[in-house]
């Protein structure tokens, strides 16, 4: 039996011992003060019969103040079920009586907004949510529920103020979030022009959070539309002594403003620093990329067979296949090899690197905000993949 019947049969317990005692039903009624009905809906319960047990409390049109829970408890099961518009006529229809007290019509509120969320009437809902915050034992409950509402439909500022409202009445941290709402807006204003703007909220997001790594590569950003190239490396080259996990993640702008600075030997200096740190295969490709143009093809394959030896992962033994595949004669053998080269680009390219840390959701593309449980910063980058070489590594050539 689902677990939310024992809601709906509270109100019938003290008459459960008349009913077991008594031959004649229309006295338990009589004597419990409940419908002759409620005990032929609990009948059908004990029978196993949800159904007509449904149809049958359905048809007791009276509310008073003994049996209001009972048809909260409805309710609730119906929206559990997905029956959201039964669920929603049960709760309007208790919101709308004036002959219960106060505490039980804001606890049918707090139903009927889950209702209009649970159907995608976030308007509605928002309302009711608003109008339970002037309760005091509904504003962490409802400002949950708002947090969600202003979160989906990208309604950053309104969040924003939601977040510090329960940051001070939820026993939990919003900081890291708030931070990632102000790194929204700022992203939307770097996409409208608004540079000045955009600064203004990533300081607003170090406040929340002073170790917010995408507001540090949002900084470093930023910096290099200035043209302050110098500045942007700075920023994140920062992540090397606190977030070298997150490395990866700027390799491509450090290499950029590096570029613009026309610094080389800089950048090689980096790569180099940064793979002690982190084996990011991203790391790995672009410090073999360097050496290749700089030293040449077999420089670059050397580099890159001692990498995967050091570093094994199904990425780095791809990209060491397509270094040696550029050499190769059309030879059998040399199609063999392609096509290993081929499947393991198919696995690379569809692997998961990366996991939540709070749901394990996996994608294969970093999102600031999970997929799955909707949490903000908590993508982890998973060098995964790895093998395990035999004792002879694989031969150059």
């Amino acid at each position: 039996m689902d677990p939310i019947w024992l809601l709906l049969l509270l109100p019938l317990a003290a008459a459960g011992g008349w009913l077991m005692s008594a031959h004649d039903k229309s006295a338990v009624s009589k004597s419990s003060g409940l419908p002759e009905a409620y005990f032929k809906g609990l009948s059908f319960l004990l029978n196993e019969q949800p159904d007509k047990a449904l149809q049958v409390f359905l048809e007791v049109v009276e509310v008073d103040q003994e049996t209001v829970e009972m048809h909260m408890a409805l309710g609730n099961l119906f929206r559990r079920r997905g029956e959201v518009e039964r669920a929603t006529r049960i709760h309007q229809n208790l919101v709308a009586r004036s002959d219960i007290d106060d505490s039980l019509r804001a606890l049918a509120l707090f139903e009927l907004a889950q209702d209009y969320f649970k159907a995608g009437l976030f308007d509605r809902a928002e309302n009711l949510f608003q109008e339970l915050q002037q309760v005091s034992e509904y504003q962490g409950p409802a400002g949950r529920f708002l947090l969600q509402i202003y979160d989906q439909e990208k309604e950053w500022r309104k969040a924003i103020q939601i977040a510090k409202q329960l940051d001070r009445l939820v026993e939990q941290d919003f900081a890291q979030t708030i931070a990632h709402y102000y790194c929204e807006l700022a992203e939307k204003a770097i996409a409208e022009g608004g540079l000045q703007d955009a600064e203004a909220r990533l300081e607003s997001a170090f406040r929340h959070d002073a170790r917010c790594i995408r507001a540090v590569i949002q900084s470093g950003r930023l910096a290099a539309m200035h043209g302050n190239h110098t500045n942007a490396i700075a920023i994140w080259r920062g992540l090397e002594h606190w977030a070298a996990q997150a490395l990866g993640e700027v390799v491509g702008h450090v290499s950029s403003s590096y570029a613009a600075l026309n610094d080389e030997h800089s950048l090689q200096k980096f790569l180099e620093s940064a793979l002690e740190k982190n084996a990011d295969p991203r790391i790995i490709a672009m410090l073999v990329e360097l050496t290749h143009k700089n030293n040449g093809r077999e420089a670059g394959q050397a580099l890159m067979l001692s990498l995967v030896r050091k570093y094994p992962s199904l990425e780095s033994m791809y990209q060491l296949m397509k270094s040696h595949e550029q050499d190769m004669t059309p030879s059998r053998q040399d199609k063999d090899f392609s096509l290993l080269a081929d499947l393991l680009a198919e696995v690379v390219e569809t692997g998961r690197n990366y996991h939540c840390r709070q749901c394990g959701f996996q994608s294969n593309s970093l999102h600031w905000q999970c997929p799955g449980c909707k949490g903000w910063g908590t993508a982890q980058r998973q060098i995964g993949n790895k093998l395990t070489l035999p004792p002879q590594p694989l031969a150059a050539g």
